[in-house]
Order: C-alpha cells, then sequence, then structure tokens
C-alpha cells in the first residue's frame, strides 16, 4: 500500500513543556478544513484524553510541535481551555481552531473527504476493509521534524453497539492494529483502493482521493481492561498484554462538534472579521 505524502503532512504532534523548558511528546495532532461559501475554516483536532492528562499534571497549555518549510521545527500554544469537546462526556475528541501560515510545511485534511453514512453505504465499507493510522512514534518522532509513521490494519467492527471501555461506554469503531503510546488521537484512514467490487460488480472509484477519514485513535484492549493508550507501551506493561485491537471514535463524532454553539460562535466571528477587510 502506497501511502502519499500530503496525508503525513496533516499530521502533527501534540505536546507538553517540562520545567527544563523541552518538549515532551504526549499524542498526536491533525488538521482538517471546513469548507463553507463563506470561508474556510481550520482546525486542529486530537483525542480529548490528551487534552485531559496535560490538565491533570496541572499545566495549561498544549503545544502543538509542527514542521515548517525551511526544515525547522516549531511550537504552536495552546490553552487547554479553549479546546472544544463533545457535549457527550463519553466522545474522546478534542477540537481548537487555527491559525494559517504561510511557512508551514502542512496540509489540512477536507471535511469533505470524512467517511460519513451515505459513503459507508455507497462503497459498502465494512469489516475486513483496510485502514491505516498517521502518527506519533514517541522513541522516534524526530529531531530536526515531525517524523509521524503509518501503522497498517483492518477493520474488526463497525460502529454498532456501545463498546466498554474504561471510562464510558462509547460509539466507536474496532480495528486490529496496536495502538501504541503517542498514537492518541491520530487519525485513522480507509484505503479501499480505485478498484473494488462495488455492487457485486469491479467497477472504479471516482475522484483522485481514496484515502478517507474514518475517525481517531481513542486507545486499545488488552487483556484485563481497556486503557487508554496515551501512557502505554506496546506489548506488554504491569503484567497487561495488548490484543491488537485498536479503538476508533468515528469522524461523525467529530462533525458534531462542529454544530455545537462554541464552533458556531467562533465561525461566526471569522465571517464578521473577513467581511470587514473586503
Amino acid at each position: 500500500m502506497k501511502v502519499r505524502d500530503n496525508i503525513k503532512k496533516c499530521v502533527a504532534f501534540a505536546a507538553l513543556q517540562l520545567a527544563n523548558q523541552e518538549y515532551m511528546m504526549v499524542g498526536t495532532v491533525f488538521f482538517i478544513v471546513r469548507n463553507s461559501q463563506k470561508k474556510q475554516y481550520l482546525y486542529a483536532v486530537t483525542a480529548k484524553h490528551v487534552i485531559q492528562a496535560i490538565k491533570d499534571k496541572g499545566l495549561d497549555k498544549l503545544f502543538i510541535r509542527v514542521n515548517f518549510k525551511n526544515g525547522q521545527l516549531g511550537v504552536y500554544p495552546t490553552n487547554t481551555n479553549e479546546w472544544v469537546f463533545h457535549d457527550d462526556s463519553s466522545v474522546d475528541i478534542a477540537v481548537h481552531n487555527f491559525v494559517f501560515m504561510e511557512e508551514l510545511d502542512h496540509l489540512f485534511y477536507p471535511e469533505s473527504e470524512f467517511v460519513t453514512s451515505e459513503f459507508i453505504n455507497e462503497n459498502e465499507l465494512d469489516v475486513g476493509d483496510e485502514v491505516f493510522i498517521a502518527g506519533l512514534f514517541r522513541h522516534h518522532h524526530g529531531t530536526t521534524k515531525n517524523l509521524p509513521i503509518i501503522r497498517i490494519g483492518n477493520i474488526a467492527a463497525m460502529v454498532g453497539e456501545k463498546i466498554q471501555t474504561k471510562e464510558f461506554l462509547m460509539d466507536a469503531y474496532l480495528i486490529e492494529a496496536r495502538s501504541i503510546g503517542g498514537l492518541s488521537g491520530s487519525p485513522v484512514f480507509t484505503n479501499l483502493g480505485i478498484i473494488r467490487k462495488f455492487k457485486g460488480e469491479i467497477r472504479q472509484r471516482e475522484g483522485n482521493d481514496y484515502h478517507n477519514l474514518i475517525g481517531l485513535i481513542h486507545g486499545h484492549y488488552d487483556t484485563i481492561f481497556t486503557q487508554i493508550d496515551e501512557t502505554n507501551v506496546d506489548f506488554i506493561e504491569n503484567g497487561r498484554v495488548n490484543t491488537g485491537i485498536a479503538i476508533v471514535t468515528p469522524i461523525s463524532k467529530l462533525v458534531e462538534i462542529f454544530g455545537q454553539e462554541q464552533i458556531k460562535i467562533y465561525e461566526d466571528y471569522v465571517d464578521k472579521i473577513s467581511a470587514q477587510q473586503e
């Protein structure tokens, strides 16, 4: 499977700042763009538990580590209290508005390519279809630039009956792919290929993009209980074994956040400022 570079350019790393002023990578952030008739709205997205873990340490800043076109790294500071969560506390997603900078070596994944219920029906997306994760590998995250890794797997269960996690019952996909420390918040994409069997016939998919955003990593199942992966390592930790089944929050939950009042207020403000500048 060939993963295009522009997919990895949608990914950045979440970090906290230590007492010695160095940064510790704690998760993955990805960038998306919403288009309207008036303007484009840019957002950074990660797992809510990444933000909450930073708050629990008594810190109020999450830093997004980004790549610049000149080959250097930079950090984009955000206030943890400004990240927007879903009204349903069981949804593990956090969203923050993002300001475009010309010098950034990043791209923004379009909302138009999200996996929707219509997409699932039209493409017969189901158990066994290939997916991949793009995100942080904390043991090799890069010293001169972010180096996201790719992990490949398959859908093990579609969204249906709520899944019991350590904290909540939640709507989620299950995928057969190990979720390791650092992948929390990582985007998960489908890989349906250009040639695919539709409605019993072999057809060629229309359009240029066949990597569609299906969700983001929440964590994984182990043999004892569900453990979110922000503090975990692969295979065995404290006597527990990673089963290789990752929990994925559906991207439809992000779309629901976009309908919440906090986002509407922000987008109305952006529209107002844009109108004044025209």
